[in-house]
């Protein structure tokens, strides 16, 4: 065991198949920007990522370890735990709690549970009930052994995490997109190469952005396919769809909530319309 209790959390974590990164010390911020790429189960990564000295925080990447947490708020006049308690009683799954659960700082609590790896579950804020956000595929918590200014995180329950119940299943199953007004029921469809790639430009922005330029990345790239929009050269629901996807990720980190996403995506949706963008016929090959 190593004598570095952040190295040793990073390895117990890793031990189990968690796919671990690096926190700035006493923090829950990425130590590194990479960290959805960079996130790893390798030790000698991870004694690089942690020299003998190191004291930076441990992240979990929910989504490669397999994992999607549920995280009871106890704070700021919210009882998390006492809501999750109230929905599995109703749904007679009380049982189905049992599982890997972290301590937090504030009496709060994270439950571990396993998902398949086909299932991408977004992070939530709020959604299940209020006090309890979720993350899930594109997000991370600091693993047991980290520690911020509020305090430490330790292991609760050091059993096996337990499969995602069924009932918190539906809860968490974000509804399927809007189908296109234009053709109710069919996959929204690219007109072509070009405009697909700037879409897919447009998207990674807002997928890579970190805390701190989220909101302006988004809006930007809102405001650019707004443009092709109004300018008749995409489907405003495609957009939308697009970019809410590209933002999920987010939702649920440093106050991100599926409301701001929405605002924001509408907002510069809204603006990019003032200035419609039409493509040159030769491109705009449909």
């Amino acid at each position: 065991m190593s004598s570095n209790r952040f190295l040793g959390a990073a390895l117990a974590a890793a031990a189990r198949g968690w796919y671990v990164f690096p926190l700035q010390p006493h923090s829950k911020i990425p130590a590194i920007k990479s960290w959805p790429h960079e996130a790893t189960t390798d030790e000698t990564r991870i004694r690089e990522f942690w020299p003998a000295k190191s004291r930076k925080n441990v992240g979990i990447a929910t989504g490669p370890s397999g994992l999607h947490v549920i995280d009871l708020d106890t704070h700021h006049g919210l009882d998390g735990a006492a809501a999750l308690y109230r929905l599995a009683n109703r749904t007679g799954a009380r049982a189905t709690l049992l599982t890997y659960s972290v301590a937090t700082p504030n009496n709060g609590r994270h439950l571990y549970y396993r998902v398949p790896d086909a299932l991408r579950l977004p992070n939530t804020a709020g959604l299940i009930a209020p006090g309890i956000d979720s993350r899930g595929h594109g997000g991370y918590v600091l693993a047991a052994g980290s520690r911020t200014s509020d305090g430490d995180y330790r292991v609760l329950t050091p059993r096996h995490p337990s499969p995602l119940p069924p009932w918190l299943l539906q809860l968490l199953t974000p509804p399927p997109p809007p189908a296109s007004a234009a053709n109710p029921g069919a996959p929204p469809v690219y007109p072509d190469a070009y405009l697909r790639a700037i879409v897919d430009a447009e998207t990674r922005k807002v997928s890579a952005a970190v805390p701190g330029t989220r909101n302006t990345a988004l809006f930007r790239a809102a405001v650019t396919l707004g443009r092709l929009v109004a300018g008749g050269e995409l489907d405003q629901h495609l957009v939308h769809d697009a970019l809410a996807a590209a933002a999920a990720g987010h939702v649920g980190q440093y106050q991100f909530t599926a409301r701001e996403l929405e605002r924001t995506i509408t907002s510069g949706l809204t603006i990019g319309a003032r200035r419609p963008r039409h493509l040159p016929t030769a491109t705009n090959s449909r």
